[in-house]
């Protein structure tokens, strides 16, 4: 049983910055929750959720500075939890980034404070987050947000913070690109971000695919709204190889599955053995078919025998040199006056093909079985 925990922030309300209250952050973070718990695989126990507006100001875990820091430094530390394997942290908020530096600002945070002493800083987060050091770690920050009504103050949250995720081994998902509005939804009553990103987690769990999702998906959402579809999302990972990995591995789909088919078929057609023989090993990991599962095998057989003789320095065999060659078919020289490509129009449409056609495709396939015997 996979070891997952999620510290998950929506803050509304701030307490000393009335002109910069937000609408949907807390049903952002609300919205998140119950995508990690229900769809996820989260034990609800393992997931704080931390919500910053006024129903919920008396509650242990509203998002004060001093309260989130206790969490990451005390209570969800290595010698108080154990080993984790998972651990996803979300905020919905304000940002900032002030002398080279980013910072969370939480519901009693100072932004006229020149020291920023009462704010979270990214790096402090990083660093709490990978006392788990076995963890797989994902950082989403629906924060660069910089107008009312949307989620950020002054200069751009980011830069620095994927430079040091990304050498900490961190995955780090941004609402936006650098200098970008990243916009709450009326309709929704969401985030537009955060809104689609739990639609596309239910679709791809693969870094590169979810990010091709969203950033259509986004300006999608914002222009039905009436907001300027503008905001590009961004997902950093720390190799190219970690792009290969679901962030969810419980909840893989079966496009990811046939986007590492697609991946690992092309490493082996380049002779890279190994990496085709991982990504198969990790269709073997999430697939729920049995089927599926038993054929794969069969692949990394094959190519371990291939990665064998590679090593030996003896020929490869290519699929010219196997049975294709010994039982070769022949090409079906038939023209075909029509081809209905929309199926929605085949019922409407004449058939240009006469029965000829189909006497032909019989004479062939009866051949084959002929040259068989």
């Amino acid at each position: 049983m996979t070891n997952s925990w999620a510290v998950v922030i929506g803050i509304n309300y701030y307490q000393r910055h009335p002109e910069r209250q937000l609408k949907y952050a807390v049903q952002d973070a609300q919205l998140m929750n119950e995508f990690l718990c229900n769809y996820a695989q989260f034990p609800k126990d393992h997931v704080i959720l931390c919500l910053g507006d006024k129903a919920h100001r008396d509650t242990s875990n509203y998002p004060l500075c001093s309260n989130l820091l206790g969490l990451l430094t005390q209570d969800l530390h290595p010698d108080r939890i154990g080993k984790v394997d998972r651990f996803w942290f979300f905020f919905a908020g304000h940002g900032i980034s002030r002398n080279g530096r980013d910072y969370l600002i939480t519901s009693d945070s100072l932004i006229g404070d020149i020291d920023l002493r009462i704010v979270l800083p990214l790096d402090e987060i990083i660093a709490c987050l990978r006392q788990h050091q076995d963890a797989e770690i994902v950082l989403i920050l629906d924060s660069c947000r910089q107008i009312v009504g949307s989620r950020d103050i002054g200069d751009v949250v980011g830069e620095k913070t994927i430079q040091l995720a990304q050498s900490s081994g961190i995955t780090t998902i941004f609402s936006c690109d650098y200098g970008q509005f990243s916009h709450e939804l009326d309709s929704k009553k969401h985030g537009a971000f955060t809104y689609a990103f739990i639609e596309g987690l239910k679709q791809y769990t693969l870094p590169r695919q979810l990010e091709i999702y969203l950033q259509k998906r986004v300006p999608e959402l914002n222009s039905q709204d009436g907001k300027s579809s503008r905001q590009i999302p961004r997902i950093r990972v720390d190799s190219v190889s970690r792009a290969c990995q679901f962030l969810l591995p419980e909840c893989a789909t079966k496009l990811d599955i046939d986007e590492i088919i697609r991946i690992a078929t092309r490493a082996e057609l380049e002779d890279d053995f190994e990496e085709a023989k991982r990504l198969w090993w990790r269709v073997v990991e999430v697939s729920r078919s049995i089927t599926q599962v038993n054929e794969a095998r069969k692949v990394i057989e094959r190519i371990a025998g291939k990665s064998s003789k590679a090593q030996a320095g003896l020929p490869i065999p290519s699929r010219e040199d196997g049975d294709d060659k010994k039982n070769p078919l022949k090409p079906l020289n038939i023209s075909i006056s029509t081809i209905d490509l929309n199926p929605d129009d085949w019922s409407q449409k004449p058939r240009n093909v006469s029965q000829s056609f189909w006497n032909k495709i019989s004479n062939f396939i009866r051949s084959l079985f002929e040259e068989k015997d």
